[in-house]
């Protein structure tokens, strides 16, 4: 007997090969007990794909080709300003998103940055340069992220550190006064006040959320990202949360239970990602020639940069905005020589209508986009009034409307939920600071543990209980998952004699 992979085993009978499906363990059903438990743990074990390599985001993020291309694309004058600008975007991601690996990758990109001659000016650490201040505060803000994992000591180390932390930045607040100050200096109160509170109860996570929202806004009062303040102070008003990737999230179990796969090269999109969003929204000239620099070596839409990243989270509007930034770059071109012949301009017109339609498509998958689709076709009928008056004066101000649709439309994808590697904490299967959260709306809270479901292997318990209470309303999604993994129908094949087919011709 033979086993093949797909879980068939054949017999031999009557000189009949029969193909059926093997004794495979499933728990469809909810069980009780402390052994289905653990045959359900053993069972999620035995399905995922070990062979499958992922990279960033669920391990750590390289930056080493980066620092290579700094030293080797760019010129020497251009080299410190372009790893300052970037060092500054990825302390501004790592912070609005608290990714773990953004912020590792961050403090080794500072060496970098540091490194080199004695005579080169440095990033210095002193507070009395407002770099300094932020990050003392971003080195906060990495050991904070690691307070709810750690002993009792070391929360204490924690606090003890984020307390002086903000005696010397509120030092520096009075003393140098600068714009924005007066909101630091409250928060800065509020941030003392909230470790005093986390010090009477230690294991409070409402008062640890807070006190972590109060820091990312610290560190944004002096961050020289503007671009990223306002998706924070954006996805504050609107009460939105994210988490970045990691092994708890949906993408992480439909990765592992796949055929294998080689995720690779998604932390030079993340990079990308970061650049193009501060070069769109705060206009900035060097981000802008790193972006078209970096497009030009990468070849971003080659199959074996694009499939990857469109497997994790957000891939595809990563992809949109990349395609909105081409077109702005077409209108800009556009606009530098509206008075040329109309046969030289018209590419840029159909590269933009293109990229239009493309993005059309990509926001129409997202929930509630009606109102985003309507912008998408006002700036496609703004693109056809271009066409038809290439040559002309008249071309300026439809082009100045086409320009503001397509920022409206890439504001809206630079919603924070929207970012590669990046889900919205408001999603059926949230991850808490704590872990992962039962999806059980009744479950009394994050639980040290959890088990995903075996039929659908997407929705995750704290135990049998909490399954049985969320069976009925769970029940479809399971059924239409289940239905998907259904084994094949058996198949059988009979042995016949050979025979040879003549052509007509010489039969």
């Amino acid at each position: 007997m033979y086993s093949s992979p797909l879980h068939l085993h054949s017999e031999k009978k009557d000189g009949t090969i029969i193909w059926k499906p093997a004794k495979v363990m499933t728990t469809m059903q909810v069980t009780s007990g402390e052994g289905s438990r653990r045959a359900d743990g053993q069972t999620m074990e035995s399905e995922v794909n070990t062979a499958t390599v992922l990279r960033y985001p669920f391990q750590h993020l390289e930056l080493g080709w980066l620092m290579e291309y700094i030293e080797t694309c760019l010129p020497e004058e251009e080299r410190r300003p372009a790893a300052t600008r970037l060092l500054n975007d990825f302390m501004a991601f790592a912070v609005l998103h608290g990714d773990p690996f953004l912020e590792k990758a961050s403090c080794e990109f500072y060496k970098y940055v540091n490194k080199g001659s004695e005579n080169r000016p440095r990033l210095s650490k002193d507070l009395s340069s407002q770099w300094g201040v932020v990050y003392a505060i971003f080195e906060a803000i990495q050991k904070a992220s690691k307070y709810p994992q750690s002993d009792m000591n070391v929360r204490a180390h924690i606090l003890e550190h984020i307390e002086k932390t903000m005696k010397d930045v509120g030092i520096v607040v009075s003393t140098q006064p600068r714009s924005g100050t007066s909101k630091a200096a409250e928060v800065i109160t509020s941030v003392a006040a909230h470790v005093q509170r986390m010090r009477g109860a230690p294991e409070s996570q409402e008062i640890y959320s807070s006190m972590m929202r109060l820091l990312r806004m610290l560190f944004f009062c002096f961050s020289p990202c503007i671009g990223v303040y306002s998706i924070f102070q954006d996805a504050i008003s609107n009460g939105k949360g994210t988490f970045v990737c990691c092994e708890g999230c949906p993408c992480y179990n439909k990765l592992r239970n796949a055929y294998t796969l080689f995720i690779r090269d998604v932390e030079k999109m993340k990079v990308v990602d970061c650049l193009l969003m501060m070069a769109v929204k705060e206009e900035d000239a060097i981000a802008c020639r790193l972006m078209r620099d970096l497009f030009t070596r990468l070849d971003y839409r080659n199959p074996f940069l694009d499939k990857p990243v469109r497997r994790i989270q957000n891939g595809s509007l990563f992809a949109a905005r990349v395609t909105l930034f081409d077109a702005l770059h077409n209108v800009k071109e556009l606009l530098s020589d509206t008075r040329a012949s109309p046969s030289r301009l018209t590419p840029h017109v159909e590269s933009i209508l293109l990229a239009l339609y493309v993005v059309r498509r990509e926001i129409k998958s997202i929930r509630d986009s009606s109102e985003q689709i309507e912008i998408v076709d006002q700036a496609i009928a703004a693109a056809d009034a271009v066409y038809v008056r290439l040559g002309t004066d008249k071309v300026v101000q439809h082009l100045r409307t086409l320009k503001d649709h397509i920022f409206t439309i890439f504001a809206f994808l630079s919603d924070p939920e929207f970012h590669l590697a990046v889900h919205s904490r408001d999603l059926s299967n949230p991850r808490g600071q704590g872990g992962t959260k039962c999806c059980n709306p009744a479950c009394p809270g994050n639980a040290r543990e959890t088990l995903k479901c075996s039929g659908c292997r997407m929705t995750s318990y704290c135990g049998v209980a909490c399954q049985r209470a969320d069976y009925k309303s769970h029940r479809p999604l399971c059924t239409e998952m289940g239905r998907r993994k259904a084994t094949p129908n058996v198949v059988k094949v009979v042995e016949t004699e050979i025979r040879v087919l003549k052509p007509i011709g010489l039969s």
